[in-house]
């Protein structure tokens, strides 16, 4: 059983959802949930596509007392037609990147439109919220970091609307995707950056990558930071340690600091996924090492072809 969170009385949950309540500019009416926290352990977390009740569903994929110690990281859907209710502001850095239709958003009191492929980085302390105006679902992957506390709910407060100097600054659209460069190694990642240290984001990089056929990081690697993948289409071939999985689309691939790992595309199709480094290192700081794995007892490496 998941366990649902609200950030409103169950009155006042019903009235919003009917949409007898709507935030007006300025309003400090308390943001609603629900939020509930993903079944999914391990590696892998796929997102539960189960219909939902009210303007939004927001699925805690991964964060602290899920496996994933810096952050939070929560695939939202926003029903069409859902409203825009009370401004909240965090006290860590919020960003929301579109999967799906069309989001808007509210950044101090400027107004937004994001399509797929659309990042709003909302710092520290300012105020946001966001609604959907068009006739079909949205998708988006919030990432909420870094995590101060294991109570996500906690970090949410109602915030006034105000004034925030050069909002259209944090709303970043990737990039068109141009030719594809294939092989293994990072040129074969084909990676459009987001958000980054160089972007003014140092707790969390975001890009998209878009690998061919046999392509991907295919030596084996470590980090002193969190990776995480979100699969938006193909099939990643992914070693976690000792073991090797598929990852499939809408799957959260959670690599946790110094868990030796790799990623290809041994699919027969384009394969796109969301990156995350939870945080990216500071300048002249590595990124990570390679890593050798030898079986004990004279054994094949993992995922090594045996040969009878």
């Amino acid at each position: 059983m998941k366990a649902s969170l609200s950030l409103l009385s169950l009155a006042a949950l019903s009235a919003l959802q009917a949409g007898a309540v709507e935030a007006r500019p300025g309003s400090s009416l308390r943001p609603v949930g629900p939020y509930h926290l993903s079944d999914a352990r391990g590696p892998l977390r796929p997102v539960d596509f189960l219909p939902f009740k009210g303007r939004a569903s927001g699925e805690i994929l991964a964060g602290p007392s899920s496996g994933l110690d810096s952050s939070w990281v929560i695939y939202t859907r926003l029903a069409a037609h859902a409203p825009p209710q009370g401004s909240i502001s965090l006290p860590v850095d919020h960003t929301y990147l579109v999967l799906k239709g069309t989001m808007n958003i509210e950044i101090g009191n400027e107004r937004f439109e994001m399509k797929p492929e659309t990042l709003a980085l909302v710092p520290a302390g300012v105020p946001h919220r966001v609604w959907n105006t068009g006739a079909q679902e949205d998708a988006a992957l919030e990432v909420v970091t870094p995590a101060p506390t294991r109570d996500l709910m906690s970090l949410f407060k109602p915030a006034t609307p105000r004034k925030v100097e050069d909002a259209a600054q944090y709303v970043r659209a990737a990039p068109p995707l141009g030719q594809l460069v294939g092989g293994t190694g990072h040129a074969s990642l084909n990676e459009r950056v987001l958000a980054s240290r160089a972007t003014g984001s140092t707790h969390v990089l975001e890009r998209l990558n878009d690998m061919l056929p046999g392509g991907g990081r295919s030596e084996t690697h470590l980090h002193p930071f969190d990776q995480v993948y979100f699969v938006r289409k193909g099939e990643m071939t992914v070693q976690y340690g000792m073991a090797s999985y598929q990852a499939p689309a809408n799957t959260l691939v959670v690599l946790p600091v110094g868990v030796a790992h790799n990623n290809l595309n041994n699919s027969n199709q384009v394969q796109s996924i969301v990156t995350l480094l939870l945080p990216e290192p500071e300048k002249g700081k590595p990124l990570g090492a390679g890593v050798t794995i030898t079986m004990t007892g004279g054994g094949p490496p993992p995922g090594a072809k045996r040969e009878d």
